[in-house]
């Protein structure tokens, strides 16, 4: 099952059982960015995905889906 990025990260972010505030807080953006990413209206860079993937313990690849790319 493929997911998009935001969804990913969304999911994760849940399962961790942090708010978009706490993840935001880890990754010094604002709660609004992590909002965008997870709604798809926004997307991170790739050096943003790997901290992200970092602080969310998760493989890049796992975030990043092809149809992401």
């Amino acid at each position: 099952m493929d997911m998009k990025l935001g969804e990913a990260i969304k999911a994760r972010r849940e399962q961790l059982g942090m708010t978009q505030k706490d993840l935001a807080e880890k990754l010094y953006v604002s709660r609004q960015t992590v909002c965008r990413w997870e709604n798809g209206s926004r997307c991170p860079d790739i050096v943003m995905c790997k901290k992200i993937s970092m602080v969310l313990d998760v493989a890049l690849d796992e975030l990043i889906s092809e149809e992401t790319v």
